[in-house]
């Protein structure tokens, strides 16, 4: 398949590249960044033969004559710029020009380097020229340092922390933090968190990502710690085509075996085939003791009955209404006669008669008829067992080239990115904690871990432009993914071991589609530029098996019955569909140049659907099992070997009974949906005062709409605090999330030229905003969901109030001529509200009534010498929530808070540091690259508790080295090496007690050695 591709590659680029006269095109701003839209670029031989600019400042010319020629330059109230340039026959020649005003004293600049989104020189410029304070990491920084995906890529980026997948900035917990592709929300497909794991991602098909961290009235102002956008790649200039592959080695598990489950044949490609699946439409209920009415109905009495108007309701609503039916039952059965229905000593002989003689087990038998057969449709894959496990392995490749259709220029590229690896720990632990009035342990786990991770994504981007003053772009963005975890477990104590296996198979599927417009009115001179974004995402747990048995002494096994959490299979589904629609307009209000002037107006549409069901099955098995001899599981529990049994008990009686079967432990209040619709208007100004201050800001205005409730309930329409919401004496009533309501959020930043110097600027920038945290449909929802990482259940909370946050940046930034630069920054985050997970006999989500958040961050790039570069970053934050800790106490379904203490502690998710450094060596004679690479966050709270005896949980500090070296092989060729986390440092989470001696859970995954071979043309 692979050579199939690379072929079919080949094959095209004779017709992807542009053939005839040579092309220059580029960008022309002015020196603030700003675009400068209906510049003129012209020959200066035959000025017939030219180009204007279009609203995003490109142009293109095309020169026929391939020797050299000049260009000229030109817009009103600026400098009139030459230039000498030689495009070859096909070739693209890319120039980009930044004009000076005619009022400057400052030279024409004319940069020659290609103004790409995956570049650093790019960036740099447009964090220089952004109102808001931002941070990025380009796609030129992911090649070197070789991240893989967002999530590794991003941790790079000053105050920025990682925690499997999900991510923190300045030390604030994913929950405020939003993430985007290209600008547009995309669903989470995650019922624990609010953010998307951005692993999920790959850095092949990014440009770069931009971290915003302070607010603007142009973007969501559901967040607090940084709004993110993944930018994926942008169509190249000219003809490109790349080609990579990576072969890792993993020092745990490649080539070793690994624990397993059974997999599916369509496992590599990210996703279970239906193997792992069930059709739960065809559950029958098993009744191991039916009533008398379900007896009797089964024994050919239903439409006796009917016709009186009896049935299970009413069989028994009163005590004299139930004998007679039974009597009357008996009658029909022959063993009573009509006339001695009142006859009490004939009464008894025919109950007698029934209760000894075939009818109960003949009963039994018709009403449970079906209940092997849906047994013996569950799988017996109940065995853990091993495989060797391969090398690590990814491909990716992606095309691209700007051609003309239709006499217009049509920009492409497609991508795409396949990739697999395994995890294993063979020596991994886990502890839990009683409380202290109690001591000691209530576990200390041995286990074994092992993740398998497959998955693929793809990129189609097409941009057309229709005319120098409208052009369109589409984005189709397919992502696929399956991870299969498998754990097995030990908890060894005085007389047994209880020993656990866990598999977990989780698939994710995303189909992304954007739709992209910009518009310019030449006359009003008006900005408008449409965006569209719609995803249908998918996520399920196929078959999440937990079974727990026990070892005894003497080597027998005890299964089943009340054996710890006995014999369990989860099934849970998740359709998340996200319409995310926004429109803007720009316009200038005066035409200084050199200053910028300008207002900007717009709406947004955010539509969220959720539907989520979850299934639960347990075993049970029958008195007549015997013991289990091995652990062979699969032979034990293979229902295809039981049905129903009959026989004589001890006093003679017949008796059928059930060996072993399924019952389904689900409840309605399994199945809810959940609906977010959010409107939003805004209105800034962008407004250089004087060419040194520049304010931005203006007014963002959100109408939050979220519901959420069980299917059935909500049909029925129970009222809240309906008794019959209660659907399990463990967790509250189900009652429905329901939030409604208007914020309006302010923001103003102001930026000042300390130094007003294009080559080496020095800018102070200060910024206030008001933001808000919403709870999400998941978290404002009671119903609990089984939780495989905490290895409990998180319910919701329908009593949620919404984050509200004061956030105030002030940032100091100073650029050098070497191309060095420094920044420092301060930051105070008041949260009104803050949300945190606590652990309350099950994981639940509470408000704060008070938290903030103040820190420092410092970042410097500094280049050493004509070969090395270091850039490093540190964010220094301190955190403090007060608040009256409760324990949760259900009764009835009715939930109580019990205060038991005033508190102080730091915030939920907060990390008191986060260092990243990164050392370059470049000889670029030679085509050589090295990097060496650091991160390290501080210890963080992941769970709260709400027992006063038993310590919080916090997130150890984990120091990540990795090394990265390329060497270019001629033109096109290129080979790498990477070593991830050198110090094969564990994921380690501890109580917060003795100097975090107990570990919560202990994993250690080993070190990777990467291979890295890639073509470029």
């Amino acid at each position: 398949m692979k050579k199939l591709i690379l072929l079919t590659l080949i094959a095209l680029i004779p017709f992807l590249k542009t053939n005839g006269q040579g092309t220059v095109r580029g960008k022309i701003t002015d020196k603030n960044g700003e675009t400068l839209i209906g510049a003129t670029v012209v020959l200066k031989s035959n000025t017939s033969i030219g180009s204007v600019t279009d609203f995003d400042g490109n142009y293109s010319i095309k020169i026929s004559d391939v020797n050299p020629a000049t260009l000229i330059i030109s817009f009103i109230s600026y400098k009139t710029t030459e230039v000498i340039v030689n495009p070859k026959s096909g070739e693209v020649l890319v120039k980009n020009f930044v004009l000076e005003s005619l009022a400057s004293e400052v030279k024409t600049v004319e940069v020659v380097a290609k103004a790409t989104k995956a570049r650093d020189s790019y960036m740099e410029k447009v964090k220089l020229n952004s109102a808001a304070t931002i941070d990025y990491i380009s796609s030129e920084t992911m090649k070197k340092t070789g991240d893989a995906n967002a999530t590794s890529a991003i941790a790079r980026v000053s105050g920025v922390s990682t925690n499997g997948g999900f991510i923190t900035v300045r030390g604030i917990g994913d929950r405020y933090i939003k993430t985007a592709i290209n600008g547009s929300r995309i669903p989470t497909l995650d019922p624990f968190t609010n953010n998307i794991k951005l692993d999920l991602f790959p850095s092949s098909l990014i440009d770069n990502i931009i971290i915003t961290k302070t607010a603007s009235p142009d973007i969501s102002g559901d967040w607090a710690g940084a709004y993110l956008s993944v930018e994926t790649k942008d169509y190249p200039e000219e003809l490109a085509v790349n080609v990579e592959s990576s072969f890792g080695y993993n020092t745990q598990s490649t080539f070793n075996d690994v624990i397993t489950s059974q997999r599916s044949n369509t496992d590599w490609l990210g996703y279970d085939k239906s193997f792992r699946d069930h059709d739960h439409s065809t559950f029958v209920t098993a009744y191991q003791t039916p009533n008398t009415y379900q007896q009797f109905v089964a024994l050919g009495l239903g439409n006796f009955y009917n016709s009186m108007g009896v049935n299970q309701e009413n069989w028994n609503k009163d005590g004299s209404n139930g004998n007679t039916y039974f009597k009357l039952g008996l009658i029909q059965l022959g063993l009573l006669d009509p006339a001695l229905i009142n006859d009490p000593a004939a009464i008894n002989n025919a109950r007698d008669l029934y209760y000894k003689g075939p009818y109960v087990s003949d009963a039994f038998k018709v009403i449970n008829a079906n209940v092997p057969k849906t047994g013996q449709s569950f799988p017996a894959n109940w065995n853990i067992s091993t495989r060797r496990a391969p090398i690590n392995f990814t491909q990716s490749f992606s095309v691209g080239n700007q051609i003309e259709m239709f006499g217009k220029p049509l920009g492409f590229l497609v991508g795409f990115r396949y990739g697999t690896a395994n995890l294993y720990d063979p020596n991994a632990s886990a502890n839990r904690l009683r409380a202290e009035s109690v001591g000691g342990y209530s576990s200390r786990l041995t286990e074994q871990s092992a993740i398998e991770t497959n998955g693929w994504n793809a990129l189609i981007n097409l941009s057309y432009k229709l005319n120098t003053n409208n052009s369109i772009s589409l984005l189709f963005m397919p992502n696929y993914g399956g991870v299969n975890k498998v754990r097995t477990s030990d908890d060894v104590g005085d007389q047994q071991t209880t020993v656990t296996l866990a598999q977990n198979y989780e698939q994710r599927k995303q189909m992304i589609y954007q739709y992209k417009s910009e518009h310019y009115i030449p006359g009003k001179k008006i900005k408008i530029e449409a965006n569209a974004s719609y995803t249908a995402g998918t996520s399920s747990l196929p078959d999440f098996k937990n079974l727990q048995y026990w070892k005894n002494p003497d080597n027998t096994y005890q299964i089943g019955g009340t054996i710890g959490d006995g014999i369990k299979r989860f099934y849970r589904y998740l359709e998340d569909d996200l319409l995310d629609t926004r429109i803007s307009a720009e316009l200038p209000i005066d035409n200084i140049p050199g200053l910028t002037r300008k207002i900007k107006f717009g709406g947004a549409y955010q539509l969220n659907k959720k539907q989520s069901d979850q299934y639960v099955y347990d075993m049970t098995l029958g008195p007549y099992i015997g013991p289990l001899q091995n652990q062979d599981i699969d032979s034990y529990l293979n229902l295809n070997q039981f049905a129903i049994s009959s026989g004589i008990d001890n006093f003679g009686v017949p008796y059928s009974t059930l060996n072993a079967f399924y019952y389904d432990s689900g409840s309605p209040a399994f199945h809810t949906f959940g609906n977010t619709n959010i409107i939003a208007g805004f209105a800034m100004a962008d407004y250089s005062i004087t060419s040194r201050l520049r304010a931005t800001g203006g007014l963002r205005v959100e109408y939050a709409d979220i519901y959420t409730d069980v299917n059935k309930f909500d049909s029925l329409g129970y009222e809240r605090n309906d008794p019959r919401r209660n659907y399990s004496s463990s967790y509250p009533l189900a009652n429905p999330g329901e939030l409604k309501e208007t914020s309006f959020l302010p923001s103003l930043n102001l930026i000042y030229k300390l130094r007003n110097d294009e080559e080496a600027p020095m800018n102070i920038r200060a910024n206030f905003s008001q933001t808000v945290a919403r709870p999400s449909v998941r978290e404002l929802s009671d119903v609990a969901i089984v939780d495989y990482e905490y290895r409990a259940a998180v319910y919701g909370n329908s009593d949620l109030k919404m984050v509200r946050i004061n956030n105030y940046d002030l940032r100091l930034e100073s650029y050098f001529k070497s191309g060095d630069n420094v920044s420092a920054s301060v930051f105070f985050k008041d949260f009104k509200n803050h949300i945190e997970l606590v652990n309350s006999g099950g994981f639940t989500w509470q408000n704060v009534d008070q938290s903030h958040v103040y820190g420092i961050e410092l970042e410097a790039r500094k280049k050493l010498g004509s070969h090395f570069e270091l850039g490093a970053n540190i964010m220094l934050a301190k955190s403090k929530s007060e608040f009256v800790r409760s324990r949760i106490e259900i009764a009835n379904g009715v939930k109580t808070y019990v205060p038991l203490d005033t508190l102080s502690r730091s915030m939920f998710g907060q990390a008191p540091y986060v260092l990243n450094g990164i050392l370059n060596y470049h000889a670029d004679s030679l085509g050589l690259v090295f990097t060496l690479s650091y991160n390290v966050q501080g210890p963080r709270l992941v769970i709260a508790s709400d027992n006063i005896e038993i310590p919080d949980v916090y997130e150890m500090p984990r120091h990540l080295l990795d090394f990265k070296v390329t060497k270019r092989l001629g033109k096109h060729f290129s080979l790498g090496f990477r070593v991830r986390d050198i110090l094969n440092t564990p994921v380690r989470r501890s109580y917060n007690a003795n100097d975090f001696a107990v570990d919560f859970d202990n994993y250690t995954y080993g070190t990777n050695y990467i291979l890295d071979i890639s073509y470029r043309l």
